[in-house]
């Protein structure tokens, strides 16, 4: 890792563990930024074993993307859960996002890996959790400069291509936990139903 030995990282040893409840029967992955929370006050993260805290009580890490998984059909049974920085940073992502997609980049290869090896022939879609996510796996500016309300209203339109010329090489879509992207209700309908006959391909 390049960015190791600069103080970006928490001094916390443990790397909380993806979440799957089956390998061989689940339908798509979820992808978060990295484990890095302060939910205790200042610049204290609380430690998780599980990718988002999944299974242990404190729900509300998880809580809104469950909430949109149940909107396309799916349940926490249905996917595999990780983060694309497994590391604790000790800085909030929206705070510094031109180091944070530095880093980033850094573990992309390492995700690709771990996902390539649990889904080799790359059918199953990858559902990322945060814009900041989706900007740095795209690196083409014709994805890049289409905002999140414009890729929610016209994803259903685009050429699905378009969704796996990324740096995973297999079909990535915004499943973003922002309310504003809650798939719970009519808002978005069009591109619920999309993603719907995404994950079910």
């Amino acid at each position: 890792m390049k960015h190791v030995s600069t103080g970006l990282y928490a001094d916390i040893k443990t790397i909380p563990s993806p979440f799957c409840y089956n390998q061989k029967t689940f339908k798509a992955f979820v992808l978060g930024a990295d484990p890095s929370n302060f939910s205790l006050g200042g610049e204290e993260t609380k430690v998780l074993h599980t990718v988002f805290g999944i299974g242990e009580g404190d729900t509300r890490y998880f809580d809104q993307i469950l909430k949109n998984l149940k909107a396309v059909g799916l349940s926490k049974e249905d996917v595999y859960v990780q983060n694309l920085v497994q590391k604790y940073l000790t800085f909030e992502t929206s705070k510094k996002p031109k180091v944070w997609k530095k880093i980033a980049k850094d573990w992309i290869p390492i995700l690709k890996g771990e996902i390539d090896s649990i889904d080799p022939l790359g059918k199953k879609p990858v559902l990322v959790t945060a814009e900041i996510i989706f900007m740095v796996l795209f690196e083409k500016k014709e994805i890049q400069e289409i905002g999140a309300q414009e890729l929610y209203k016209k994803g259903p339109t685009m050429d699905i291509q378009k969704f796996k010329n990324n740096l995973l090489e297999r079909s990535v879509f915004p499943f973003y936990r922002h309310k504003n992207y809650s798939l719970v209700g009519n808002d978005w309908d069009a591109y619920k139903k999309f993603l719907i006959n995404q994950i079910n391909k």
